[in-house]
């Protein structure tokens, strides 16, 4: 009886162990940063139906019933507007996920575990930060083009609307194709405070829904004097942006976005200042460059690169992010895809041929059955694509 009772204990510890081992979380990454509860329901007209309205989608049945949505629904424009956003949408489903998702679940698989996703120069592009890291439940994108808002389309005048629904249009045009947005288009469609839609929330808002998740809040945040990210926006803002809370349409995990609207300078991630505290307290990451603009070749910014380097745990990149003789083969395990002969051409931007990023590419390379970073004007007019795992 005393040996039943026994194996009946043991066997209840090995259960009990089982469990608490059945579902690894990286102990590389720190807790997300402080949330305020998940909305059990969406808000009618919320930040959902708001994008849901962009992306050309049906809103829910309560929006759409409101008269003023109801006519705004029926106007020409927009019907034109939804036809080319769902034309848009094909295009995407047929270049870039359709061609991302199998490839990344064969090259890339499980191997990559962080919860936290980091993506430097990003714009306004979660579509393939998304699709190369899913598992992610932090996504933290850093770049230049302002924050923006998804405004209430009754705010807006007739003009401001039509004129907004136009600048979404420019800004994704691009996106299928290449993979990243156009400088010249972000400059000239999502900086403008004119159109009444702006900045990068609009673009990434419409890419999450359009994905199947589901948008259940955001807050513009700054970052405080201790290094945390705040809602408290009055006064002098530290790194502007926002926190987008969704809920993953596949897993049905409440995952956010935060984005930072900040120019990358090397003092940036300084531990000394409160915006390089706020970087650091992000713990390890799996990190996404492409359309880099070579930024953290120069070595002017090496403080930048070495932050990269220290806090990831892998990179995934074109040749315009880190340099490849950054990842040293005692410290980093490296796998590329595609095509590489040389960097592109580019009026304003420095020029790194690194032949040791050439050779290696001779050498060995796997596929890569889309379009990643400046591929289509590199001097092979294809793409490449570096994959760094720290050892």
């Amino acid at each position: 009886m005393i040996k039943r009772f026994s194996l009946l204990l043991l066997l209840t510890a090995t259960l009990f162990s089982s469990c608490q081992q059945s579902a690894p979380r990286d102990t590389a990454d720190v807790a997300r940063t402080d949330v305020a509860p998940v909305p059990k329901t969406v808000a009618t007209g919320g930040i959902h139906d708001r994008a849901l309205l962009l992306a050309g989608m049906p809103v829910s049945d309560a929006f759409a019933a409101q008269p003023e949505i109801k006519a705004l629904l029926n106007r020409p424009y927009y019907m034109q507007h939804r036809m080319k956003m769902d034309a848009f949408w094909k295009s995407v489903e047929t270049q870039r996920i359709s061609r991302i998702v199998p490839w990344r679940e064969q090259y890339i698989g499980s191997k990559v575990k962080n919860r936290t996703a980091l993506y430097p120069l990003s714009g306004g592009d979660i579509l393939n930060f998304s699709l190369i890291y899913p598992q992610a439940e932090r996504y933290v994108m850093i770049a230049m083009e302002k924050p923006g808002d998804v405004p209430d389309p009754l705010a807006l005048t007739d003009a401001q609307f039509k004129g907004g629904l136009l600048s979404v249009q420019q800004m994704l045009g691009n996106i299928a194709q290449t993979g990243y947005f156009f400088s010249r288009l972000m400059n000239q469609y999502m900086n403008p405070e004119q159109y009444g839609i702006h900045g990068t929330m609009p673009t990434v808002s419409i890419f999450l829904v359009r994905l199947g998740h589901t948008l259940e809040s955001v807050e513009k945040t700054c970052v405080d004097d201790a290094g945390k990210l705040t809602t408290k926006t009055d006064g002098a803002c530290r790194l502007p942006g926002y926190r987008l809370r969704f809920r993953d349409g596949k897993t049905g995990i409440h995952k956010e976005l935060i984005y930072i609207s900040a120019r990358i300078e090397d003092s940036l991630f300084s531990p000394d200042i409160p915006e390089g505290k706020f970087f650091r307290s992000l713990g390890k990451s799996s990190v996404m460059m492409k359309a880099a603009v070579y930024l953290l070749h120069s070595p002017k910014y090496k403080q930048a690169a070495q932050y990269v380097l220290d806090h990831a745990d892998v990179v995934i990149q074109d040749d315009s992010g880190l340099p490849y003789r950054y990842f040293e083969e005692s410290a980093w395990n490296t796998e590329l895809y595609g095509a590489f002969v040389g960097p592109p051409h580019m009026s304003g931007i420095e020029f790194y041929p690194q032949p040791d990023l050439v050779k290696a590419f001779r050498e060995k390379a796997g596929p890569l059955p889309f379009e990643f970073g400046y591929g289509q004007v590199s001097a092979s007019k294809k793409s490449g694509m570096i994959v760094a795992y720290k050892k």
